[in-house]
């Protein structure tokens, strides 16, 4: 896993124009997978579901599970063994390494107590890195000698040999990676560490409890966070010209849902319609977006996340209206959008139009505490120098994200760096320079 190759297959030149050929319309044609779990197990009796099912295929000798959960909510891992042992008696073990943006080395960690423990279940119960932790785990237990930088889409490893189900318990609202065939995860063995995707089907999981206690007591900037994170989700891959009516009507519905909640939820932490509902939309943002891809905004946010240690949802957020900006040159689909910030689009141009988007959107983004553009952040504070001084690498990592690969409209590395230069401010004059030029 550390060394055989650098860098991963999306950053290679010739493979990199191999998979943008695979996004024409006769090749999707082809191959355009649907990929969601099998099971979601919904309600204040989801846990209680979940065990019932568990206990009904797993034999006496086999009945041994792995939880991976973060050590600040080590609390509902223990309830869920609970649960486990007394109504289905079936064991477990906690690993509770989890470290923010799922490093290399504690995906070891966890790969070497699944070999001493022999599970045959895996449930995850946390946020977004805890589930990207959880599913590289999964993938080099079954899977020892695997090169992650091969894994190719689409990739079939010919996992669940040893494990047979994975199941995710999200205790945020945002992250959607419950039920996507990725993981986002950052290699350390390079310098500076960069986020790397690692993209198979088999990574989606069998079963998702969404049990909506397990995020009451997010506070609010952690709701915030987690909440832009799933409406960048659902508006930036809406604008994808990859999105097919499947995506389409999960990402549609999942915006119409967050902006309805997601205000409620972070001003009352115990309102729990509101804490229900922005589980779900989660949820169906992680199914829209996980079937077609993150946009441009993730290229550019997972960077900053990596440089400056910003909270993933806020990082993206930060780069939302650009990456809308941007591409409404080359589509219409932020019309859509539009609707759904209830604006008025009969005999407007298309600049007024994406100008009164932008507006709102950012009224939106006030409306939940959440900051404007990179000088307004205090989680942490980043001087116009600090910013300025890794923006060439983060435009030379952004280029070689793997989410710029779906963008609708051509994005160089040229056309990186003013986006990131723009995020500074993110005045609005400047962000429509973007879909002008």
């Amino acid at each position: 896993m550390s060394g055989k190759e650098e860098v991963a297959w999306y950053e290679k030149p010739e493979l990199r124009n191999l998979f943008l050929k695979m996004g024409s319309n006769a090749l999707r044609g082809y191959h355009a997978p649907i990929v969601s779990p099998r099971t979601v197990f919904v309600g204040t009796n989801g846990i209680i579901d979940l065990c019932n099912h568990l206990g009904s295929f797993l034999v006496p000798e086999d009945k041994r599970v792995l939880i991976i959960v973060d050590k600040d909510i080590r609390k509902f891992g223990e309830f869920v063994a609970e649960r486990l042992k007394t109504l289905k008696q079936i064991d477990s073990k906690i690993f509770d390494n989890i470290l923010p943006d799922a490093p290399k080395n504690i995906i070891i960690e966890g790969v070497k107590m699944c070999q001493e423990y022999e599970p045959k279940i895996i449930i995850t119960v946390g946020g977004g890195s805890a589930m990207d932790t959880a599913k590289m785990i999964f993938l080099l237990y079954e899977v020892p000698n695997i090169n992650l930088n091969h894994a190719v889409v689409p990739s079939y490893f010919g996992t669940r040999k040893k494990i047979y189900a994975t199941v995710a318990i999200p205790t945020t609202a945002g992250t959607g990676s419950e039920t996507t065939p990725l993981s986002v995860i950052t290699d350390t063995d390079r310098e500076p560490p960069k986020k790397t995707i690692v993209y198979a089907y088999e990574l989606c999981n069998d079963f998702v409890v969404l049990y909506p206690e397990f995020t009451k007591s997010m506070p609010p900037y952690l709701t915030m966070g987690t909440g832009m994170d799933a409406l960048a989700h659902a508006m930036g891959a809406y604008v994808l010209t990859r999105s097919n009516e499947y995506s389409d009507m999960h990402n549609l519905k999942a915006v119409e849902m967050i902006l309805t909640y997601l205000p409620r939820a972070v001003k009352r932490g115990n309102d729990m319609q509101a804490r229900e509902k922005m589980q779900m939309a989660s949820y169906i943002a992680g199914v829209g977006f996980g079937n077609v891809s993150g946009g441009i905004e993730h290229s550019l946010g997972h960077q900053l996340g990596s440089a400056f240690h910003v909270h993933h949802g806020v990082s993206v957020a930060l780069y939302l209206c650009a990456s809308i900006a941007y591409q409404s040159k080359a589509t219409n689909r932020f019309l859509d959008l539009a609707k759904q910030f209830n604006i008025q689009i009969e005999n407007k141009k298309k600049d007024e139009i994406l100008r009164e988007l932008l507006l709102k959107l950012q009224g939106f983004m006030k409306s939940v505490n959440c900051p404007l553009n990179v000088k307004e952040l205090e989680r942490p504070k980043i001087s116009l120098e600090e910013y300025n001084a890794k923006i060439d690498l983060m435009t030379n990592y952004a280029f070689n994200d793997i989410d710029t690969l779906f963008s609708t409209r051509h994005l160089g590395e040229r056309d990186i760096k003013p986006i990131f230069e723009i995020a500074y401010e993110n005045n609005l004059d400047d962000l429509m320079e973007l879909f002008y030029k």
